[in-house]
């Protein structure tokens, strides 16, 4: 029994075995086969995707082709029409060098023509200049002239000439009465006073000479030029010993040096005045000038009182 069941497996085995063998060749021919139709196949496909591939490259360098084509075409026209406006440029410089020729030849002939106006516009200038200087004498000298006739003609009043010249009547004593009664008028000039007495002085050197000097001290000192008052009207006493105007004199020089700052000078001037003018004919002239002095002048002390002498009390004599 067991020979017949070894038997039996061994057959097994044998055909198990055979059945491999038949299934390994069955396979390898399903291989050579399965390769053979897959070179086949694969060779239908690579020539399939050549004729493909080539006819895609060849449509793809047509189209490059024909881009380029159109490219050189679209060069080729830009080119004829740079070339065309390179012409034209050319043609258009060409006239404008002709233009700018022409217009310089105008300017030049403008030029000449300018230079010539110029010339004689010059000349027109220089002669009106020339006429207007003339006409500018002619109307200074008929001024003069007519300034002149004026000063000749004999005036009943003092006058101040438009160009500042003064105009005395012929007569003296009207002459002298007109200046002092406009030197002590409220609207007097003091430099016009001033001019009017040296002319005044000019013309009768010899008259009223005291009076002359007063009065022109007294312009300055309406004009508060004190220190030019005062050298005018100090000497009036020592040259002219017992004129009328020393006295007057004597008072505005205090009133000057008052004004300057030198107060005690004023006021030693002024005890002067009491003792040579005991009547003063500018009384309150002189109360002023002495209230104004006073006010600057340092206060003197009061004296101080003595005191009183104690009565000495004698002792009582006691009754013995």
């Amino acid at each position: 029994m067991k020979k017949f069941l070894l038997f039996t497996l061994l057959f097994v085995v044998f055909l198990f075995l055979n059945s491999c063998i038949a299934m390994k060749d069955d396979v390898d021919m399903a291989k050579s086969e399965l390769r053979a139709e897959t070179t086949a196949k694969m060779k239908i496909l690579e020539e399939n995707v050549t004729k493909n591939v080539t006819q895609s490259l060849k449509e793809e360098v047509e189209k490059l082709n024909a881009r380029l084509d159109e490219i050189e075409k679209t060069q080729q026209t830009e080119k004829q029409m740079q070339k065309n406006k390179i012409d034209l440029s050319f043609n258009n410089l060409e006239e404008l060098r002709e233009t700018i020729k022409e217009l310089n030849q105008r300017i030049d002939n403008v030029d000449m023509t300018a230079q010539k106006n110029s010339l004689f516009s010059e000349q027109i200038s220089a002669l009106e200049k020339k006429i207007a200087e003339n006409e500018a004498e002619l109307a200074l000298l008929k001024e003069n002239l007519n300034s002149q006739i004026e000063n000749l003609k004999p005036v009943d009043k003092f006058t101040v000439t438009k160009d500042g010249a003064i105009r005395l009547p012929d007569s003296e004593s009207k002459s002298y009465n007109q200046l002092v009664e406009y030197t002590k008028s409220g609207n007097c000039d003091p430099a016009i006073a001033r001019k009017a007495w040296e002319t005044y002085a000019d013309k009768w050197s010899e008259s009223r000479k005291c009076d002359v000097d007063f009065w022109i001290g007294e312009t300055y000192y309406m004009e508060k030029s004190y220190n030019k008052a005062i050298e005018t009207l100090q000497p009036i006493e020592k040259t002219y010993p017992g004129c009328p105007k020393i006295e007057r004199s004597y008072l505005h020089i205090a009133f000057s040096l008052y004004h300057i700052g030198k107060v005690d000078v004023a006021n030693a001037i002024l005890e002067s005045m009491k003792q040579k003018f005991p009547k003063p004919a500018f009384p309150d002239e002189v109360k002023e000038l002495e209230k104004l002095i006073n006010s600057k002048m340092p206060k003197k002390a009061a004296p101080a009182k003595t005191p009183a002498k104690q009565q000495t009390k004698t002792p009582s004599k006691t009754k013995k």
